[in-house]
């Protein structure tokens, strides 16, 4: 699992606390020698300290008004640059961590964020290592203002893209090969076949042709002449009637 972290805005944490001012602190006031004056320098030393107290505290609202507009700008920042990798990561990204700060008006603000993400190829898989690797690099460099530990992430993943994409091509070169070699095989036993069916059709040929040469020699035989006088007499039809066997091989 690897962090994507939203960007530094370089604001360091201020302490909130006011500065008290102490009049026994004041400068003394020196009493003046002539008594003309005595009035005036009293009442002056009297208004310096309030009006000292006055000036610090206004400064002081000024700058904690500086630094909560600071913090409000980076926490809304932080947490659309942490959401926008969560949304684009899906199921690959886990929960967001956030850095708080205390602001002057007792508020915590987002000053950072992070967000873990699976970086992991799929085993067996580089169709699918190939997919996850693109939706990191999304999730990554989704914010407006990726992060230096952002550009690290993506870069890690297109390194995973590559040798899934590499994996890829050397199984569909194996799957083109099988493919060749299989049409190979089937031409073969094609031509087997083809060459099986010419031989049978001659063996029929010649079968039937050694069949009607005996069918010439085996045929009926011409009667010697003690059986045609035989069938001259009669004598066959007495002893042998019509639809009798007889044996007319001598």
């Amino acid at each position: 699992m690897m962090p994507i972290v939203a960007p530094g805005s370089g604001l360091a944490p201020v302490a909130a606390a006011r500065e008290d001012t102490d009049p026994s602190t004041s400068a003394q006031v020196e009493q003046p020698e002539r008594g003309g004056r005595s009035d005036a320098t009293s009442e002056e030393a009297s208004k310096s300290p309030s009006s000292r107290e006055a000036s610090s505290e206004r400064a002081q609202q000024l700058q904690d008004q500086q630094i909560l507009r600071q913090l409000s700008a980076r926490d809304s920042e932080v947490r659309q640059h942490e959401m926008a990798h969560q949304a684009a990561g899906g199921g690959h990204t886990g929960a967001v961590s956030y850095t708080f700060q205390r602001g002057p008006d007792g508020r915590m603000y987002a000053v950072g964020g992070e967000v873990s993400i699976d970086t992991s190829a799929v085993s067996g898989d580089p169709r699918a290592t190939l997919e996850k690797a693109e939706t990191i690099i999304r999730a990554a460099m989704a914010p407006a203002e990726p992060s230096s530990q952002d550009h690290r992430v993506a870069a890690s993943a297109r390194a995973m893209a590559a040798e899934a994409r590499a994996e890829l091509a050397r199984m569909e070169e194996d799957e083109r090969t099988e493919a060749a070699e299989s049409d190979d095989m089937e031409s073969d036993q094609s031509a087997e076949t083809e060459s099986a069916s010419s031989v049978d059709k001659s063996g029929s040929s010649v079968n039937d042709a050694d069949s009607r040469a005996f069918s010439s020699a085996t045929g009926p035989q011409p009667l010697n002449a003690v059986q045609q006088q035989l069938v001259d007499t009669g004598v066959y039809t007495s002893l042998y009637p019509s639809g009798s066997l007889v044996n007319l091989q001598a």
